[in-house]
């Protein structure tokens, strides 16, 4: 597997190399439920309130939840493994499914809205899946390993559009669009729990013993980990450190953006006249920017450094938002999506190696926790208050305000000192 090989690396383990493709498959899956959030969520509560306003109630719902569950599902992930929380996200994707499917059909809004709360905590809990990306390998291929995991996410992008292909020829008459492809969707998730069992060892067993699996040379990283391990995790010694709060901070804006800035073209895009079938076709090619490019930008990271690459992803992701708006024409919001989706990853991946490049791994996954409910806190606010001044203006000014504060960051980002990527001073 030369996937995400760059050169001078060391070869990687057979035993990490079937974890990472078990890992990757299972986010291609467990993928397609937020696609379809993303891509009905705004029109199933626009059509039973009647009011456009409400469009990011979904968004503020799922960014809600996911700041609830991100901390306790860290702290859960430390102590019991990481697939205890892949698990716990899985069951509660399912369970979600169903709920909405159930909302659709008997027209229920506070059930709707409850089914939301449940997809938002099963994805918050997914989040967990970046810090096993992490843990099962040593500081100069983390990113790119990563990378690759991401990357297999974006074939859930083109099962969703299949998904939908599938329901309109399924012949039920009793039951409309929407309650067939939410009630179908947990056929999808239910292998996904074969591939999490295959995973073995748990990956922070991986990241406590890398010599292990990875040769004598990593014994260093082991000793320091183990070190570190006597320390207690603190809210004030993690948020004072200048690396966790520039990762937080980038990654809350680039997350807060994208969600918002999704869940209202969505809804622009079928009121203008498109259907579910093309609104689903432009977030697919939405998530391929998100994670079809993943391993690229991982081995890039490991090359040029965790904050470089977060700016250019930040600056990519402005340019999306500044042209999204300019054109009803498909393909001009599609190639605006895109380029969301790609900054996004940037984002993604290098904030996600820098918290585990300056965080021991037994408070690893809280520290991903806190860095998911800053970016939840963010989204909660921007998907609320964006459809209000988009139903009050237009989307054209909430775009636009976007790229300005999507820039924001770089200068905090450009302050971080990193001789070497991954190694701060």
């Amino acid at each position: 597997m030369q996937l995400f090989r760059s050169s001078n690396k060391p070869a990687i383990p057979r035993l990490i190399i079937k974890n990472t493709l078990f890992f990757a498959v299972s986010q291609a899956f467990q993928g397609i439920p937020m696609q379809m959030a993303v891509t009905t969520g705004a029109s199933m509560i626009s059509y039973l309130t009647g009011s456009r306003a409400l469009a990011g109630v979904p968004g503020m719902l799922i960014s809600g939840s996911r700041f609830i569950v991100a901390f306790p599902t860290g702290y859960i992930t430390d102590n019991y493994g990481r697939k205890t929380g892949m698990y716990l996200s899985l069951v509660l994707g399912i369970i979600a499914c169903l709920i909405l499917s159930i909302s659709s059909y008997y027209s229920l809004t506070f059930v709707m809205f409850f089914g939301f709360i449940v997809l938002g905590l099963g994805f918050g809990a997914n989040t967990q899946l970046r810090v096993a990306a992490a843990d099962m390998y040593p500081a100069n291929l983390r990113a790119s390993g990563i990378g690759t995991v991401l990357t297999f996410s974006v074939f859930g992008a083109f099962l969703s559009p299949l998904l939908i292909t599938f329901v309109n020829r399924v012949d039920i008459v009793t039951f409309d669009e929407l309650t067939k492809i939410w009630g179908f969707m947990p056929l999808f998730l239910i292998p996904v729990f074969l591939f999490i069992y295959l995973i073995k060892p748990d990956p922070i067993q991986i990241a406590k013993n890398l010599d292990k699996y990875w040769g004598e040379k990593y014994k260093s990283d082991v000793i320091t980990n183990q070190a570190n391990n006597s320390s207690k995790f603190n809210f004030k010694k993690i948020l004072s450190n200048k690396v966790n709060f520039s990762a937080f901070i980038g990654y809350s804006i680039a997350q807060s953006m994208m969600a918002m800035i999704m869940f209202l073209t969505s809804l622009i895009m079928l009121e203008r006249g498109y259907d579910y079938l093309e609104v689903s076709l432009t977030v697919a090619i939405h998530v391929v920017g998100m994670f079809a490019f993943s391993s690229p930008i991982g081995i890039f990271t490991d090359i040029i450094g965790r904050k470089y690459v977060s700016i250019i992803g930040l600056f990519i992701l402005a340019i999306g938002c500044f042209i999204t708006p300019l054109t009803a024409n498909f393909y001009v919001i599609t190639l605006g999506l895109f380029l969301i989706g790609l900054g996004w990853s940037g984002a993604n991946i290098a904030s996600t190696s820098m918290i585990a490049d300056v965080n021991p791994v037994n408070i690893r996954g809280r520290v991903t926790g806190v860095n998911d409910m800053s970016s939840g806190a963010f989204s909660v606010i921007f998907t609320l208050i964006g459809p209000i001044i988009a139903n009050y203006s237009s989307l054209a000014i909430i775009c636009y305000i976007a790229t300005i504060i999507t820039l924001s960051p770089i200068l905090l980002l450009l302050s971080l000192k990193e001789p070497k990527p991954g190694q701060f001073k």
